[in-house]
């Protein structure tokens, strides 16, 4: 597929976040279902004959939702509801709210109360990802998801549907890494709000149709690379706000590698082949860079995120804490005493949209 200037279809998705899902719906009159990040497996919804569409709140200016949620939640659940509450999210017939702090506990209970005609579902994912029991736990959850998904849809996926899946979004995540790695090399061509867009829109419209369009991208274009940018990494939950990225290419930072949901961290891990899909899934969730408010041994903790750290190459670490999130308020002061023990250079900035 042509396109005039290939990065414009990717932007109009992030700008209109609901429209590709609008106009699949009236395409296709399958289901489309939400989804709030983080760590929602994605192909079991796609298995199931759904559309996902990834919900993120940061940047949504709320006027409604205040007077449903507590004035010191994240901006990010915050914002979701405030979509929804305003007849953004009508598109949707179904929701699946991740257990990963109180905050997302809370917000599926209040979900049900102000949209109760929808199909909306908790996903309890487990908090400690190094016990033994983690595993079959969670392989448990997402066999309750894929039925669940299957009453939603009519469509209960089975081991070849979900195999088929797992394949796609697997091609996907490859597709976006290397998109990654040319934000790296060429960021004057390739820049961070560029494959912000491309990550972002791949979370919003269908992945066949997302993998099609990029296909349209300069991926052999000769171009200059730009060797005066200063490497960092950046931990937080999502790009809050989103123009932060704007700010970096101003300033003549560059991202090498994240931690955010919907940057690097979401797509590093494959699921890969496996007779069961299940597994697969299960094994890239228990493999992805723990989210703030999972937790692992403590030691392993800091020291595995200092080691990720040296690896990238960055020469320092931006925290982007949103504020009133106690998880990564809680992870933060044993991150930045292990920095400086390490004599890396990091600025903890608490973002609100």
């Amino acid at each position: 597929m042509k396109f005039e200037d290939p990065w414009k279809p990717f932007h109009q998705v992030a700008e209109e976040p609901f429209e590709q899902a609008r106009l699949w719906k009236e395409r296709t009159g399958r289901k489309v279902v939400g989804h709030l990040l983080p760590d929602v497996p994605e192909e079991i919804l796609h298995a199931a004959g759904a559309l996902p569409v990834a919900i993120a709140g940061a940047g949504v200016q709320v006027t409604r939702a205040q007077a449903h949620i507590p004035g010191y939640s994240c901006s990010h659940a915050m914002g979701a509801l405030e979509l929804g509450l305003q007849g953004d999210l009508d598109v949707l017939d179904g929701m699946v709210i991740p257990y990963v702090c109180d905050t997302t506990r809370n917000l599926y209970h209040l979900w049900n109360r102000c949209f109760p005609t929808k199909a909306n579902e908790f996903l309890r994912l487990p908090k400690r990802m190094d016990y033994p029991e983690a595993s079959a736990y969670l392989k448990a959850e997402f066999a309750r998801l894929a039925d669940s998904m299957g009453k939603i849809t009519g469509e209960t996926p089975e081991v070849k549907e979900l195999a088929s899946s797992v394949a796609l979004y697997d091609k996907s995540r490859a597709r976006l890494r290397e998109a990654y790695r040319k934000q790296r090399e060429y960021p004057e061509e390739w820049t961070q709000q560029r494959v912000y867009d491309l990550f972002m829109s791949a979370t919003r419209m269908p992945r066949e149709d997302h993998l099609a369009w990029m296909e349209a991208l300069p991926w052999d274009d000769e171009m200059q690379s730009d060797a005066d940018r200063v490497p960092i990494y950046v931990r937080g939950k999502v790009w809050d706000p989103p123009s932060i990225l704007d700010l970096f290419d101003e300033l003549g930072l560059l991202v090498v590698e994240d931690e955010i949901v919907t940057g690097f961290r979401w797509v590093a891990e494959d699921a890969g082949d496996s007779e069961d899909p299940l597994d697969a899934l299960v094994r890239r969730h228990l493999s992805t860079v723990p989210y703030a408010g999972y937790h692992l041994e403590p030691g392993r903790m800091v020291s595995d995120f200092v080691d990720r750290v040296r690896h990238s190459g960055a020469l320092g670490v931006v925290f982007l804490n949103p504020k009133f999130c106690e998880a990564a308020g809680f992870d933060t002061p044993d991150f930045h005493k292990a920095l400086q023990e390490a004599g890396i250079q990091d600025l903890i900035l608490e973002t609100s949209s």
